[in-house]
């Protein structure tokens, strides 16, 4: 069955590949990749009083789904531990960016779609649960084969829950919690 995991990975690498040249995504350290687009949602207020209306330009995050193959994959839990400290440097990454590169430092808020469970509000981040509809089906339908694909720890493929969350991280919120921390690592 490796093979065939093998495979797949393959084909998913392909797929991100060119999901990253269409959208212009731009490496934030080794775990995330960084987009903007228009927001075409509901007006938001965050608590540290940043506004979000419709059509203001917002960060995307994406992760770089081919980097959690190479962790460690022994346990879960070192898997976990290497991708946490990654996940840090790549936001430390993420808030230099967005305090010196043009192209990030206009953006108020950042965003992304996760099949993580909802944490990282001790970092900053807020979370939502994705409207339930078709849309989360096909979306929980497509983390589970990445998860299955790429997920370094046959633990953490068997266990995983990857129903969509989203995560939400002001600017102002970024700064506060990385801005100080020199990006560990350089991506340019």
């Amino acid at each position: 069955m490796e093979w065939l995991r093998h495979i797949v990975q393959h084909g998913l690498r392909g797929v991100n590949g060119c999901y990253r040249l269409l959208h212009r995504l731009r490496p934030a350290g080794e775990v995330l990749y960084v987009g903007r687009i228009r927001y075409r949602g509901a007006a938001m207020e965050f608590a540290d009083g940043t506004r979000l209306t419709p059509g203001d330009f917002i960060g995307t995050l994406h992760f770089n789904n081919a980097r959690f193959a190479q962790l460690d994959g022994e346990s879960n839990r070192r898997a976990a531990l290497q991708f946490a400290r990654l996940m840090l440097e790549s936001l430390q990454i993420l808030a230099h960016k967005a305090r010196h590169d043009p192209a990030f430092s206009d953006l108020a808020v950042f965003h992304a779609l996760s099949w993580l469970p909802p944490h990282g509000q001790r970092i900053g981040f807020i979370t939502q649960p994705y409207p339930h509809g078709a849309s989360r089906r096909l979306r929980a339908a497509y983390f589970r084969l990445l998860v299955w694909a790429f997920a370094p720890a046959a633990q953490t493929r068997a266990s995983a829950r990857a129903e969509p969350t989203l995560y939400w991280i002001t600017r102002k919120e970024l700064l506060r919690q990385f801005a100080d921390a020199e990006p560990m690592r350089s991506t340019e």
